[in-house]
């Protein structure tokens, strides 16, 4: 082991030592089997001084139960010792390197699924490349994955990163260029913006009374009792469509027939519903990433969509019909807004997935640049959180209160962040830490509208 130096002072949560070596902030450092980081180093007349605070040890992860003596040498931390405190596994979802290491960093994908992942950046700062970046890595285990894609710009998975200077570092992080076009699948319900799509259907037969209610969730008690009549009548028949639905509600006595009519005809013109469905299996299935393409789609069609989508996987999932999944949500502030930031049709089932997908296979990776007008609820149910440069103070206040192990401190760091550098914090870590993501094997679909 390198020596570096001597602590000169010290506590039960971090200690300050003096050193002539090289080091730098973010460094680990160990002393007997304790591992440390450094957050700052000053210069004195004395000489130089790094501030490290503790984070546990190779048999336990809680802090010393009396401080070091001053005078305890200090040395360069190896990379084998500190991933093993780190709690960074040796294989599973590649993500990138410690920063300014060589230390490979690896996700499981079973917790991402299990216990939920938040992906938090401000525009810009590389959000969507990490998600694409973790998506490569879904697709070579043949796991299931479906994206909720408002912009359209995770089809360029199908093509290979052929950008000059992300080929040039390609090198370092063990990458090479790769398009994923037999797994890759794009769904629309709106095929003449997105030519490349499959037709995107949900199943009108025989619509439970749940999922019209789910099409109507601001109706009031009146217009629901109205919608029972109306569905108790079409079930009458062996197979019965939302047409049958329309009849059962004109047939009806009360003038509150006449606002939810409307409702019920605005949904069926939005064409979202055909006998010739598109079937759940096909879009959930083991080695395929099915991309669900938004762009040109309007925000209130959009909702009713994701809605209706995740409540299907959700149920399907529940009887084991389909694999376990990771559903990925991009701008999920959109989705599932936090309390006086709107509406959405979509918030009650993402709640739900949030709180309750973990016992059925079903994972959620929830992407957003406005961290505070997030779901608070949602965020704190995700375990794993991948955080990139944010500077909006709003939302760094909520990343800092849903994510264990940040501080203020922590978040005058997330305000510094290089691009393509995150802070990754939760299970099955021990301590957040600081990542450079490794370049993406696929074309970044960001890049596909710049001029």
């Amino acid at each position: 082991m390198e020596e570096i130096g001597e602590i000169r002072e010290s506590s039960t949560s971090s200690f300050v030592f003096r050193t002539e070596k090289e080091v730098r902030k973010h460094d680990y450092v160990r002393v007997d089997d304790i591992l440390a980081q450094i957050w700052e180093i000053k210069h004195h007349s004395g000489g130089t001084f790094a501030y490290a605070t503790i984070i546990g040890s190779t048999d336990r992860r809680y802090m010393p139960r009396s401080p070091f003596k001053v005078g305890t040498k200090v040395y360069r931390a190896e990379p084998e010792f500190a991933k093993k405190v780190l709690g960074i596994g040796n294989e599973g979802i590649y993500i990138g390197v410690i920063k300014d290491s060589t230390v490979r960093v690896h996700l499981s994908p079973d917790v991402l699924i299990q216990k939920h992942l938040c992906v938090l950046a401000k525009s810009g700062s590389g959000k969507s490349y990490t998600v694409g970046v973790i998506v490569e890595e879904f697709i070579k285990r043949e796991l299931p994955v479906v994206i909720i894609d408002p912009h359209g710009e995770y089809t360029s998975l199908r093509r290979p990163n052929l950008d000059k200077q992300e080929m040039a570092t390609m090198k370092r992080f063990g990458i090479k260029p790769k398009g994923y076009t037999k797994q890759v699948y794009e769904f629309s319900p709106v095929c003449s913006r997105n030519r490349e799509a499959i037709p995107l259907y949900l199943d009108e037969t025989n619509l439970s009374f749940q999922d019209l209610l789910n099409l109507l969730p601001n109706a009031t008690p009146l217009q629901k009792g109205i919608l029972y009549e109306a569905f108790k009548k079409a079930r009458e028949k062996k197979i019965y469509m939302l047409k049958d639905i329309v009849e059962g509600i004109k047939e009806a006595k009360s003038n509150a027939k006449w606002h939810l009519l409307p409702q019920i005809e605005q949904i069926i013109s939005m064409q979202l519903f055909s006998t010739s469905y598109t079937p759940l299996k096909e879009m959930v299935k083991k080695g395929r990433c099915s991309i669900i393409n938004l762009r040109g789609v309007p925000p209130y069609i959009q909702e009713i969509l994701v809605a209706l989508l995740l409540n299907k996987i959700f149920e399907e999932r529940k009887n084991g019909s389909i694999p376990p999944v990771l559903v990925v949500i991009e701008e999920a502030h959109r989705y599932a807004p936090e309390r006086g930031q709107g509406k959405s049709f979509a918030g009650e089932i993402i709640r739900t997935i949030a709180s309750e997908g973990r016992k059925f296979g079903v994972g959620l990776a929830i992407v957003s640049q406005r961290a505070a007008r997030v779901d608070k609820n949602v965020l704190s149910q995700c375990n794993t959180h991948i955080i990139l440069k944010t500077t909006n103070p709003n939302d760094l206040k909520a990343i800092v209160a849903s994510v264990e192990g940040l501080d203020a401190k922590a978040a005058e760091e997330i305000q510094m962040l290089p691009v393509g550098v995150a802070i990754i914090a939760g299970l099955p870590l021990a301590a957040p830490i600081f990542v450079e993501i490794r370049p993406r094997e696929t074309m970044h679909g960001g890049r596909l509208g710049r001029i």
